[in-house]
């Protein structure tokens, strides 16, 4: 039987019973309590290219791990176990931020607590609606997925802060791959009153700007999205986790890197269409760092998969 047709079937069962209403109730409370972080995680994947692809491939990196682990669904529509403690949870936090909204004083070690418990009834709400809805199977991947959305979100805040140390530090691995390719290399900073100070790597005499889109934030945040889901889907050791996650690090701001470098060594021949070049290597560039990212982590293939079908 098809996902709609179970879910179908069991909404005209459930949906005699009041309880289920009730159920329903609880989630369209917490949607409305949610509403305004829903709102800017949408405004940010409107606004920010880099921020919705990360999104995208966490959601993509979920149902590859359904799909391949050939997960079933079953008792659907039903309040189970997880997803009481989860919805307990949701209220549970809402209830500790209202009252350190009344008992406390403002500060940053506050502003910092209410977000993060804010975030974690986000996550836990989200939880609960999906063990819901697709019943009590898909606990495993609905844990790892919502512990890795909410750091997804957290880390999300921290963009404006890291841009110019990424940059930097963006700028400066090129500059080193660039000085062993035998390029005359010169990285500095444009200062003027009427802009923003500006990093500038200059290329035998050519000045490339390194913008906030180069600093590789993008590709940082998913590799390291990608590590944390199948680290905590494998229920590894901290320290495997630890491990995975300086490794995707490492690998996003070296694929970030190339990228830059590419692009400079192209440069000279497509100024027609630079544009066109810069997309492309980009886009390049980024899939294939998730997808070295994904095998190194030990994410499940086709392969894998035919594997254990054989076996």
């Amino acid at each position: 039987m098809s996902l709609r047709k179970q879910l179908l079937e069991s909404f005209c069962e459930k949906s005699k019973k009041w309880d289920f209403w009730l159920n329903l109730v609880l989630f369209a409370s917490l949607g409305f309590v949610f509403w305004p972080l829903t709102q800017w995680i949408a405004n940010s994947a409107q606004d920010q290219s880099r921020f919705f692809n990360a999104l995208l491939v966490l959601v993509f990196a979920v149902f590859i791990l359904a799909y391949f682990n050939r997960i079933s669904v079953t008792q659907t529509l039903a309040l189970n176990s997880p997803a009481r403690n989860s919805l307990l949870l949701a209220y549970l936090c809402i209830l500790i931020t209202f009252f350190l909204n009344r008992l406390t004083e403002p500060s940053f070690l506050r502003n910092i607590t209410l977000s993060s418990i804010s975030v974690t009834a986000y996550c836990s709400a989200l939880c609960a609606f999906v063990l819901f809805i697709f019943g009590v199977q898909l606990r495993r991947i609905a844990y790892t997925a919502c512990a890795s959305f909410g750091t997804f979100i957290i880390l999300s805040t921290f963009m404006s802060t890291l841009d110019w140390p990424l940059r930097s530090l963006a700028g400066e691995w090129s500059a080193k791959l660039l000085n062993l390719l035998g390029k005359s290399v010169e990285l500095g900073i444009s200062e003027s009153a009427e802009v923003a100070p500006q990093l500038i790597l200059s290329v035998n005499q050519i000045p490339f700007v390194v913008a906030s889109e180069c600093n590789g934030f993008g590709v940082i945040l998913t590799s390291l999205l990608l590590a944390l889901l199948l680290t905590l889907y494998q229920r590894l050791r901290p320290l495997s986790l630890l491990i995975n996650l300086i490794a995707a690090l490492f690998t996003g701001m070296a694929f970030n890197a190339v990228r830059i470098v590419a692009i400079v060594l192209l440069a000279p021949h497509t100024m027609t269409q630079y544009d066109l070049m810069h997309e492309i290597v980009g886009a390049a560039s980024f899939w294939t760092c998730l997808c070295t990212v994904w095998i190194l982590m030990g994410g499940p293939t086709r392969s894998a998969l035919r594997s254990d079908a054989e076996a």
